[in-house]
Order: C-alpha cells, then structure tokens, then sequence
C-alpha cells in the first residue's frame, strides 16, 4: 500500500517545532532576545516529550484494532500484551525527560528514546505488524528531531563550559 500524502506533509510539518527551537534557528529567526535559551529549549524538550509519546501510541493503536504483528497472521494474546507493554513505554521515558533538570540529560533520553522507537518500528515492519510505507519517513522525521534535540544538548554542554 502507497503511503497517503497526509502523512507526509504533516510529518514535515511535525519536524519544524524541533528544528525552529535549535539554537542556531533561534539566533537565525531573531527570536533570541524575545525568549531565553532555556524557555525555548524546555518546550522543545515538551515537544520532544509529546512526540515520542505520539510514537508509543501508534502501538497502542494497532493493537487496540489487533492489526497483525506476523504477516498474516493474527496476534496471539502474548503479542498483543507485548504490543501494548511498548506501546506505553515511550509515554514512561518522555514523562522522565520532561521532569529532568538538564538540559542534556534530557535531550539524551529523548533522543535515545526516539532512535529506540526506529528501531522497535523497523522490527515489526519487517515482520509485517507495521506499515513498511511509514519507515522511511519515520526515518527522516527520526533524524530531523534527534539532530534538533542534540542540537539544544550542545547548547547546554556550551552552557555548562562558560561557568
């Protein structure tokens, strides 16, 4: 099946938050003296926090319908309870980057969380319980928000060395 083109464009729309709240597009768009570094990398972090609980929810989705984990093959109910124990996973480890105090560290677990999430979705794809049309922008969605978010860890290492 074709991917529809609503995924897309809004897919790429997803990505402008994460990469309009870089540094380097703060200094670009000359937001920098209207919002601090530290507002505008705490709600890239929140949004970096939303997304990867989206991304768990797609599981949840899927086996709230019992889409096929194995090509065609119904889930048996183990699958079905792994399916949803993942599901809630990304939620877990957002809710834990959104309560950390460091910038970094914060950045990193969503990062980690965010490449975690590929991987999980490259798994089920080759199995046949995820649409293989959704991998390849999941991929480039994936980079454009873990390089974003590592961005704004940088900033934050760079913070961290001036004092």
């Amino acid at each position: 099946m074709a991917m529809h083109p609503a995924p897309y464009a809004l897919g790429v729309l997803g990505a402008v938050p994460f990469v309009g709240l870089t540094p380097q597009a703060r200094r670009a768009l000359g937001y920098e003296s209207v919002v601090s570094a530290e507002t505008t990398a705490r709600v890239q972090i929140g949004y970096g926090a939303s997304i990867l609980s989206f991304l768990g929810g797609i599981h949840w989705g899927l086996g709230a319908v019992k889409h096929s984990v194995v090509r065609d093959l119904p889930p048996t109910p183990a699958q079905l309870t792994t399916r949803y124990a993942w599901s809630v996973t990304p939620s877990l480890l957002a809710w834990q980057a959104s309560l950390m105090s460091s910038e970094i560290m914060a950045c990193g677990t969503l990062i980690g969380g965010l490449l975690t999430c590929a991987g999980v979705d490259t798994a089920y794809a080759k199995a046949g319980g995820y649409p293989k049309w959704l991998i390849p922008l999941r991929y480039g969605l994936t980079a454009a928000a873990t390089m974003s978010l590592a961005a704004t860890a940088f900033r934050g290492v760079e913070q961290r060395e001036k004092k």
